[in-house]
């Protein structure tokens, strides 16, 4: 008997589309200046700093990781589900410098349209939380990765105490017959990343934590937040920062063909 009421992938799919088509305008505005962005570009920025070659951005957005990649060194490829942002970011590069380095077109994560060991290194910045399983993409990653190169994955971090405790009030909420969601992403555990990179042919380097926020401070006192987190952000190289960060950010290798 057909069910009803259910949401397949293709419908999801839809929905990220269609809420990125409409943030566009919002990034190319105000995503560079977000002091939450800014922690996680400095890191991302870290993690892939001395490697060179063709890095592909998924989930590049209105491209404002572009013009840093390139002056790297990168030849960037940069890919996103939403037209409207890459059309934001084909403006943006047009006029660059550096912009005869870079393409960027629509993509899906889990059918990149690309050869096997095309890339030296691939950077996904907030994909795979707006994926109800990440499996395939990180299959995807791993293929067009060349053996020994390197990703880069932001998520948000189900461990840390903002999403623990926001995750628990909304709970309470529907629970009391509130509203039943809010958004349609959806954080991970840390550890949980780093068992799916391994089964996907890709072996954790290092990590890092950043964006202390703590709920409900973010919603009901952004200055303060953002002030707080500000000055915890030296602790995102520590031990018990997946705890506390609401961002984990992960490298991981490729593994090496094994020689004949």
């Amino acid at each position: 008997m057909p069910q009803t009421g259910l949401t397949t992938p293709a419908d999801s799919k839809a929905k990220v589309e269609a809420l990125f088509d409409a943030l566009a305008p919002e990034y190319v505005r105000e995503r560079e200046r977000q002091f939450s962005f800014v922690s996680q570009k400095r890191i991302v920025l870290d993690l892939l700093r001395g490697y060179r070659g063709r890095l592909l951005e998924v989930g590049c957005g209105p491209g404002v990781m572009l013009p840093d990649l390139l002056a790297m060194g990168f030849e960037v490829h940069g890919v996103d589900v939403s037209a409207e942002m890459i059309r934001r970011a084909e403006q943006r590069m047009a006029s660059h410098t550096l912009g005869s380095r870079c393409r960027v077109s629509v993509g899906d994560v889990e059918r990149l349209r690309y050869s096997e060991a095309s890339f030296d290194a691939v950077l996904s910045m907030g994909v795979l939380e707006y994926l109800p399983d990440y499996a395939m993409a990180l299959r995807e990653i791993s293929r067009v990765l060349k053996p020994g190169g390197h990703a880069v994955l932001t998520v948000p971090n189900q461990a840390s105490a903002y999403h623990l405790t926001r995750s628990g009030y909304l709970t309470c909420r529907r629970l009391l017959g509130g509203s039943r969601r809010s958004g349609v992403a959806n954080p991970r555990l840390p550890w949980v990343l780093d068992r799916a990179l391994a089964s996907a042919g890709l072996r954790k380097m290092d990590s890092r934590a950043c964006n202390f926020i703590f709920f409900p401070l973010k919603e009901l006192h952004e200055p303060a937040s953002d002030a707080l987190n500000r000055a915890l952000t030296p602790l995102s190289g520590w031990t018990f920062a997946p705890f506390l960060g609401a961002q984990y950010i992960v490298k991981a290798q490729k593994s090496v063909w094994a020689s004949a």
